[in-house]
């Protein structure tokens, strides 16, 4: 966010004759097209938000130096039992892997690369370019990048942020001349973490390059648009009462998707594979349900977990003392299922193509939440094949969905949902046309 390109006494002197900052690497880096010019900030609003940002910049390189000073001297060992990296976890709240990037970071910037931590300070560059250039400059090429810092830093001021880091990349390569090495290929560079927050969610992080990248962001960008498209056609059975989501909650479902379609994949193909198994701890003294990291589970989370998956009842005192463990339970056997798939086909709402392959047995009648043992019956007519995605639509605030008779077929199964606005959604069945009478 600095007002434009800054000129220092120093720099000049920085500059290698012939070396690589005359080399033209630098204009070269970034079409003229991506050269940003922006007006002089007059707004006071603006202004202010400006020297913030300023003045966060060197906020970031004091920390730098203070983390680089802390890990020399060893004081966080010392006074405190932790390494510099757990410290700053431990006192600022921030995560173990995070700590010591940060730490890891710091140090290549204050050591290796002074000039890029001096324009930190100045206010000239963010954190972020210091990130994007210190991934860049790997042991072969460290020493010429740092030569055509003083450029860079004038580049940033004149740049958008994905110009200049895309700039970056590129003059890496071109000094990267034996090209043995590409961080956005190297398989070491690929990981993913997850943790649990303090309200129970799940927390992903991640980083994948080269082929997996490439992998990942392909099958994900396509599920989700079919995703998109099942929520577009429900949007059209419900006239508008189911709404098409974000992008961001339409990536999380096609993700979680892909795992359970991974997941029956690999339980029909392979012997061995650990099937999906929930603990819940029930506290006899409370009478209150968590999971087994001991986070509490609304009545919404255990009906999800009677009606998708295996359930393994944990019988607790308030200090954790396991009573009595249960048996596992699965609320649709095997043949139950294959019942259901020959009957059903796969998921029975309206207009949706699942098949029955990932899909859940969902209980049509209500669960009990003040007496789980008081819910229906496991009886294949009260039982009906959902995809995930319309389970959870069966399981929104205002949804029912119930056994309906169709008065010329009293014999036949089927079911209906009431929406909130009191619309009637009849289900179908793969491969049959259904159409109940009073529906017509």
């Amino acid at each position: 966010m600095a007002g434009g390109p800054n000129t220092h006494d120093n720099r000049d002197d920085n500059r290698r004759d012939g070396g690589v900052a005359d080399s033209g690497l630098v204009d070269s880096g970034l079409p003229e097209r991506a050269r940003l010019r922006l007006a002089p900030v007059t707004d006071p609003v603006l202004v202010e938000l400006v020297e913030w940002e300023t003045e966060r910049r060197r906020l970031d390189a004091r920390r730098a130096e203070l983390l680089v000073a802390a890990d020399r001297s060893k004081v966080c060992d010392l006074e405190h039992g932790h390494t510099t990296a757990g410290w700053v976890a431990a006192t600022s709240k921030l995560g173990s892997g995070p700590s010591r990037v940060l730490v890891r970071t710091s140090r290549r910037l204050v050591v290796e690369f002074p000039d890029l931590h001096a324009a930190l300070a100045r206010g000239d560059i963010a954190w972020h370019h210091v990130e994007v250039f210190l991934r860049a400059a790997n042991p072969r090429i460290g020493g010429l990048l740092a030569q055509v810092v003083p450029e860079l830093v004038d580049l940033a001021t004149v740049a958008t942020f994905d110009d200049w880091a895309r700039a970056v990349r590129r003059i890496a390569e071109r000094l990267d001349v034996d090209g043995g090495y590409d961080p956005a290929a190297d398989p070491a560079n690929n990981h993913l973490s997850f943790s649990t927050g303090f309200d129970g969610t799940l927390h992903l992080n991640g980083q994948f390059v080269g082929e997996l990248a490439l992998i990942i962001k392909s099958v994900l960008t396509a599920h989700t648009q079919q995703i998109r498209d099942r929520y577009a056609a429900d949007a059209r059975v419900s006239d508008g009462e189911i709404d098409i989501p974000g992008n961001g909650q339409l990536a999380a479902e096609a993700l979680a998707e892909l795992f359970d379609a991974g997941a029956a994949a690999h339980k029909q193909g392979s012997a061995g594979v650990v099937e999906p198994e929930v603990v819940v701890l029930y506290n006899a003294d409370t009478g209150e349900l968590a999971d087994g990291d001991g986070t509490p589970l609304s009545a919404t989370i255990i009906r999800w977990v009677l009606a998708a998956g295996l359930l393994r009842p944990f019988e607790v005192t308030e200090r954790g003392d396991v009573l009595r463990a249960g048996h596992l339970l699965r609320y649709a056997n095997r043949h139950q299922r294959r019942a259901l798939t020959v009957r059903d086909g796969g998921c029975v709402f309206d207009g949706c193509t699942r098949k029955a392959v990932g899909t859940d047995a969902h209980h049509v009648d209500e669960w009990n939440t003040a007496n789980p043992a008081e819910g229906g019956p496991t009886d294949i007519e009260w039982l009906a094949l959902l995809c995930r995605h319309h389970h959870r639509v069966t399981h929104r605030p205002g949804w029912l969905m119930q056994r309906w008779t169709d008065p010329n077929e009293p014999d036949a199964i089927v079911f209906r949902w009431i929406t909130p606005a009191g619309r009637v959604i009849y289900s179908q069945r793969h491969g049959i046309t259904w159409t109940p009478a009073q529906a017509a």
